[in-house]
């Protein structure tokens, strides 16, 4: 009746029909009225009975209840209520474990979808308590039935190693047999495993073609892949216009990486018509998302105004959100702040906590700046041996700012030995990752002879060290070459040394005018009255 009554359109009397059948326990009204209850149809929408509906039938031993039941838990339904909401916005949180209970009950009468999501649910990805080897048989049942998403689960287990030993080369045959019956995702793999060489021979050729099948069928992963090779001049040749292309496909499907990377694919200019507009647009999308990274970087946009206002408060609320997801360069942007004042009140010891939580997070800058608040006494104990010690960790760790001051107490014999090999093994280091003042040290060290070896060859590495720190803007290294030049290029390139020297003044040495005025003595070839 009230199939018929809906065939009318009559949809209100239909849902009443559906009710008094949902009461007399049929299983079939109960599972349409859901759908009514979800949809609005012939009633008001309401998904907490539409749930309720969905209980009874699955209680009631309905296999294809239950695994949409424990689909819903599953992917949970609506969103959480906002402070202040007072609608009575309807919300079903994501629960794992309800998840798992309906699914298995599905699973045991057969119901092939609610294997594989079964399998999905105890692997890996769904959270610290997965068990592969049940997932594993799961995803094995289903595939037996031909169901190609469960080979594709069934592959990414044996390709992780979950159950022992990786075994890439099984994971290739599913996905190939997948990918045959035309499944996306198993495409999509199998052109990851053909690029990367992960149980089959490495393919460029057929990988790229079967990455451009898998995106054109609309996979995200694949099209952000093919938008990354792109902007990367990875495997294809660099061509931001296409990899814009790619990435917004992808950023449009929700892909929140996509959305990030069109937002570095503005910023690092490399899109067709860069926007320093857009990249903050697609930062704030990734961010609102809860994407890190894209905090991270709409922060400093805020920060230098780059398509936002600048605003400094904002920008610390945008690092805060990212630090809270434990994003190490984020920790290491709120510690810098809260040392400087900027957007926050100055707080050195607030600011050692962030550095701290930075530096447990593997950022080896935010433990050389623990090791400057120790030195200074700033917000911790002043301790300037623990100080040391602490440049040291982070020198090996890969800082460079780090390395720099380790290479100077080696230098000086402040605060560790006197060591001139070591001295010009840190500062070289540091030099080498960019470091201004680094660069103009090692190069002063070569030139000092002190270090022994060809004199030649340290002076064209202190020339190519203090041309990168020229190139920076430095006024130290300006005058460093001026000397340079004077002492090893002749008495013919005394006009050159003397540019250098003056470009020192210009850039602000204050060493500068002392090289000009000695240069000029040299060069002076008049009669002195």
């Amino acid at each position: 009746m009230a199939r018929r009554l809906a065939d009318r359109g009559d949809l209100v009397a239909a849902a009443r029909a559906l009710v008094a059948a949902a009461r007399g326990g049929s299983i079939e009204a109960m599972l349409e009225l859901a759908d009514a209850l979800m949809q609005g149809r012939g009633v008001l929408p309401d998904g907490a009975a539409a749930i309720r509906w969905i209980t009874a039938a699955a209680e009631a031993g309905s296999a294809d209840a239950q695994a949409r039941l424990g689909a819903l838990y599953a992917n949970g339904l609506g969103r959480p209520p906002e402070e202040g909401d007072d609608r009575g916005v309807f919300h079903l949180p994501i629960d794992i474990g309800q998840a798992r209970f309906w699914s298995e009950k599905a699973a045991q009468q057969g119901h092939v979808e609610a294997q594989v999501l079964l399998g999905w649910l105890l692997s890996r990805r769904s959270g610290a308590d997965a068990d592969p080897v049940r997932a594993a048989e799961w995803y094995r049942r289903a595939a037996e039935t031909g169901n190609h998403g469960a080979k594709v689960g069934l592959a990414m287990i044996l390709a992780n190693g979950d159950l022992g030993e990786k075994d890439a080369a099984g994971a290739v045959r599913l996905y190939e047999e997948a990918a045959a019956a035309g499944n996306p995702t198993a495409i999509y793999y199998l052109a990851m495993a053909l690029l990367l060489g992960e149980g089959t021979a490495p393919d460029l050729e057929r990988a790229l073609a079967t990455m451009r099948q898998a995106a054109d069928l609309q996979v995200p992963g694949a099209q952000r892949a093919l938008g990354v090779m792109y902007m990367r001049g990875q495997n294809l040749p660099r061509d931001g216009a296409q990899a814009e292309t790619w990435l917004r496909r992808a950023a449009i499907k929700g892909d929140v990486d996509s959305m990030a990377l069109l937002g570095d694919l503005h910023a690092g200019r490399l899109a067709r018509v860069p926007s320093d507009v857009e990249a903050a647009q697609w930062y704030q999308a990734a961010a609102d998302r809860n994407h890190a990274g894209a905090q991270m970087a709409l922060g400093l946009a805020y920060v230098d105004g780059r398509g936002v206002p600048k605003d400094m408060f904002e920008a610390v609320r945008w690092f805060a959100r990212s630090a809270d997801a434990g994003f190490a360069p984020a920790l290491f942007r709120l510690g810098i702040c809260h040392l400087g004042g900027d957007g926050v009140p100055q707080d050195y010891a607030k600011a050692a906590g962030y550095f701290r939580r930075a530096a447990d997070a593997g950022d080896a800058d935010a433990l050389y700046n623990l090791g400057v608040l120790h030195y200074h006494g700033h917000g911790l104990d002043k301790d300037e041996a623990h100080a040391m010690r602490l440049y040291v960790e982070a020198a090996e760790r890969g800082s460079a700012s780090a390395q720099f001051r380790v290479g100077r107490a080696h230098a000086t014999g402040v605060g560790l030995p006197h060591d001139i090999g070591a001295a010009l093994s840190w500062t070289r280091r540091a030099a080498q990752q960019g470091h201004v003042p680094a660069q103009v040290n090692l190069a002063r060290m070569l030139l000092t002879g002190e270090q022994g070896g060809d004199t030649a060859v340290a002076v064209a590495e202190a020339r190519a060290f203090l041309d990168r720190a020229a190139t920076a803007g430095s006024g130290e290294a300006m005058s460093s070459m001026a000397e340079l030049i004077a002492s090893h290029d002749g008495p013919a390139a005394l006009e050159t040394a003397l540019t250098w020297a003056r470009r020192a003044v210009e850039a602000g040495d204050p060493h500068g005018p002392q090289v000009v005025a000695a240069l000029e003595a040299r060069a002076f070839q008049g009669a002195v009255r």
